[in-house]
């Protein structure tokens, strides 16, 4: 294994990442699931799950599932990395998050972090004035209409801009269209739409026709980063209550 620049991996992971639940009831969303009120009907599953490799090496896995509270759209992300070098574990990523979608707008966002024994937190609620954010740089306004750093909305492509979930920053960045390929997801070859990235954080990714997230690639820490859409366990859906390694949890839902 080459040698790692920890520091910029973690953050690289933490701005690429996704982000559980802990204590909140679900209805799964259905396979048509609305997109979280955008009026477009997708084929969202109920468990979105990614091999995620670092050169090949297997680095672990994120996960997203897709329910609702009332009236509410709920989106989950479970996310658990760590690197081996000479069977010693020398770094341990875990990250969980919970986003709460009203008539299409992010209403709130509850996000704990464990960055290798580093605790961080995000808080996001909507205001008058935008979305009241407090992170590890403080307390920002962000623009109503952001998007949070978790690449499942199907207006993701469409922005120049996204709230950073483990940090509470705002991210800036251009996406082009490269164009169709085939990838495998799934196990199998699947047609997608390539984008690329390019700003405050440079990365690519595939939707495919129905605006289904399936792959992301970048470099960060000197190394090759790789998300493979794969099929959920069942025991999948249990692991989003899991607290951190250090104990915490989401707060309740609110």
């Amino acid at each position: 294994m080459q040698q790692i620049d920890r520091r910029r991996l973690l953050e690289g992971l933490a701005t690429t990442g996704l982000f559980a639940l802990s204590g909140l009831p679900l209805a799964i969303a259905s396979h048509r699931a609305d997109a979280a009120g955008t009026g477009l009907a997708r084929a969202y599953p109920e468990i979105l799950k990614f091999a995620v490799t670092r050169e090949g090496s297997p680095l672990g896995v994120v996960m997203e599932r897709f329910g609702s509270d009332a009236a509410d759209r709920i989106t989950e992300v479970y996310i658990a990395f760590k690197v081996d070098l000479a069977f010693i574990t020398v770094y341990r990523y875990e990250h969980r998050s919970r986003e709460r979608w009203r008539d299409g707008r992010l209403v709130a966002l509850d996000t704990i972090t464990n960055d290798d024994g580093e605790a961080q937190k995000v808080a996001a609620r909507t205001s008058s004035s935008g979305l009241q954010v407090d992170g590890k740089e403080g307390r920002i306004v962000a623009p109503s209409d952001i998007l949070p750093s978790s690449y499942w909305h199907p207006r993701f492509v469409e922005q120049s801009r996204m709230l950073d979930s483990q940090l509470g920053r705002v991210l800036d960045f251009t996406v082009t269209e490269v164009g169709s390929e085939t990838i495998q997801a799934l196990g199998r070859p699947t047609l997608c739409t390539r984008y690329a990235m390019r700003g405050d954080i440079d990365l690519d990714f595939w939707y495919d026709a129905d605006r289904v997230w399936q792959k992301m690639t970048f470099t960060i820490g000197g190394g090759f980063i790789e998300y493979t859409r794969i099929a959920p366990d069942p025991a999948d859906a249990a692991l989003f209550a899991m607290p951190l390694r250090d104990g915490r949890t989401l707060p309740k839902a609110g």
